[in-house]
């Protein structure tokens, strides 16, 4: 077992893209379980999926040489890896075995959302989920015009996905042919195949898409033909990512009944770095309804509410904010649930005894503050929760016939303030994210205005080098650290031993401040570069960014895992690694 990095040890998850919603999420999902350890560290390697090779040949190319950033898997000492590369390996299982067989043999992997035959994975189960939007629109509808726009073939999900609803719409008597189908490339671009789609399917009642993403395109497809989704049409996704809810209608989409695919994957790995056995493992999904495809798993029953049932609030709860059971809650927080349970419970009782005093009112006005100050919002969508406070709201006030007088008005003034503030934490979300994004342009933009160095002279490749270290500190990065190659390499196809036995640490962001490393103190072994101390003890959690411009490799940086890093990683790559490849001009 490795113990660098103060007895630490580091995880690695090899991802296909780090900046697609399902990426972020699965990251978000393993971060949430690193946290519950404090002697893990996690390492974040992505490339990016390369679906060019046979129609572009420039970007094939950027694609091949960004993803030898992967050699990092065999060359850094790791004490287990989680291996999420989706279709980057054609879901082959020979290909996936030949690139890890060396980590295979001396440490503890687990796949996700791989058929990896021997070897322990964590897929979907994703018939449960599928087949409840299935029976939903069937049985309870009576729709029988159906349509999927679907995936790649080389993704194990998409087949499977696509098989799973043709077998269950057949089992129900429905036709479904090539004509219902149309496949995508799994991403947002995918509105040309919602056109050919619809163009096919004029009458079509419900559409599937195989994940969130794809929704996008068939959205973008439907408001130019003045459809709406969840009127015209009934629109279910996958995946359930954090875009489903913010999509205008919200997005219904299937996910997770209990816990997440990255949260699981982690748990598997630590059990078999601990030496015990463990065996691969399918989630059972659930649908999430939204307005595209309204959906709730139970009503909220007069009975529950009269009765002031606490496992009634607690599956409100993990209803509304169905997201919270997933994370890692620290014991500092302030624990959500209950918070939810005190307030939600003062409005039941009033209701169950028609009167609320106005130090209870005052109490759940306060405790409602408290909710939505300590990140609430966080384990939930808008839609999804002021559906939920509607639902609850409109079902205490068909109570009128009990005369509730004027605690009625002091109850819907709580609703009228749980409204108030998830509109509000939304609206302030957006606004924090416009200004950490203005902020990263604005210090960029003067990080390349001192590399650049206007109207002086061409200098040298070390005074150039100089200036991109010396003004790093404004590359937009908290806490980061630059790496760099004592020569430059020129990428070989099919080389697998790119990259030199060390590299040189030139530089070190700290919370923004920014240390320059001795030339003593520069050489780093390739293979440690995770295990030596270079962060922040807090920034446990990193990932690693090639360098490179054309087909030359220049070095990394590595920089804490952040939502913010993982937007803006491409540009910071192609950014900086153009500034290093005119160091050589």
């Amino acid at each position: 077992m490795i113990k660098g990095n103060k007895g630490k040890r580091t995880i690695g998850l090899i991802l296909e893209n780090n900046y697609t919603d399902f990426g972020e999420e699965f990251i978000l999902n393993v971060q949430s379980g690193i946290r519950q350890h404090k002697d893990l560290n996690l390492v974040v390697i992505s490339g990016r999926f390369d679906g060019t090779k046979d129609k572009d040949k420039r970007h094939h190319r950027f694609f091949q040489v960004y993803n030898s950033i992967y050699q990092l898997e065999k060359r850094c000492k790791f004490d287990g890896l989680i291996i999420c590369l989706g279709s980057m390996e054609n879901v082959n299982a020979e290909r996936i075995m030949s690139r890890f067989r060396s980590q295979l043999e001396h440490i503890p992997i687990v796949f996700a959302a791989s058929d990896i035959v021997n070897y322990v994975s964590v897929n979907y189960d994703n018939e449960s989920g599928i087949k409840e939007a299935v029976d939903c629109l069937i049985n309870v509808h009576g729709f029988s015009r159906f349509c999927m726009l679907g995936g790649r073939t080389d993704s194990r999900d998409s087949e499977k996905r696509k098989d799973i609803y043709v077998r269950l719409l057949t089992e129900n008597g429905i036709e479904f042919t090539s004509e219902n189908y149309e496949a995508t490339d799994m991403s947002i671009n995918s509105r040309d195949a919602a056109k050919a789609l619809l163009d096919r399917n004029p009458d079509v009642q419900a559409i599937f898409c195989v994940n969130d993403s794809v929704a996008v395109g068939l959205y973008e497809e439907m408001e130019e033909r003045r459809l709406v989704p969840g009127k015209d049409i009934m629109v279910f996704a996958f995946d359930n990512t954090t875009m489903a809810g913010r999509m205008i209608p919200a997005l219904s989409s299937i996910g997770v009944a209990d816990i997440t695919l990255g949260r699981q994957a982690l748990n598997l790995l630590l059990a078999q770095m601990d030496g015990e056995e463990v065996e691969s493992v399918e989630i059972p999904t659930r649908l999430y309804g939204r307005d595209s495809f309204p959906y709730e798993m139970y009503e909220y029953t007069k009975l529950e509410m009269r009765n002031v049932d606490p496992a009634f609030i607690t599956r409100m709860f993990n209803d509304c904010f169905y997201r919270y059971r997933y994370e890692y809650i620290s014991r500092e927080s302030v624990n959500l649930q209950r918070l939810f349970s005190e307030f939600v419970g003062k409005i039941l009782t009033g209701v169950k005894e028609r009167y609320i005093s106005v130090e209870d009112f005052q109490e759940a006005s306060d405790l409602i503050d408290i909710f939505f100050a300590n990140g609430a919002m966080d384990y939930t969508d808008a839609a999804k929760l002021l559906q939920s406070i509607a639902r609850l709201q409109g079902s205490i006030n068909n109570e009128q016939s009990t005369n509730l007088g004027g605690a009625n008005q002091l109850i819907n003034r709580l609703f009228t303030l749980m409204r108030d503030h998830a509109i509000a934490a939304q609206a302030e979300a957006i606004i924090s994210a416009n200004e950490r994004q203005v902020f990263f342009q604005q210090s960029f933009s003067d990080f390349l205005v001192d590399v650049t160095d206007f109207g002086n002279e061409a200098s040298d490749k070390k005074e150039k080098e100089g200036r991109i270290i010396g003004s790093f500190n404004k590359i937009g990065l908290k806490n980061a650290a630059l790496f760099l190659f004592d020569e430059d390499i020129v990428y070989e196809e099919g080389n697998e031993d790119l990259f030199p036995e060390k590299v040189k640490l030139r530089c070190v962001l700290k919370e923004g401040e920014l240390y320059v490393i001795p030339k003593e103190r520069q050489p780093v072994m390739l293979e440690a570069i995770f295990q030596r101390i270079d962060l922040p003890p807090k920034c446990r959690e990193s990932t690693i960014l090639p360098l490179f411009c054309k087909d030359d490799l220049y070095g990394f940086i590595l920089a804490e895992m952040t939502h913010d890093i993982a937007s803006s990683s491409d540009f910071i790559t192609t950014q900086v690694g153009r500034l290093l490849y005119d160091t050589e001009i």
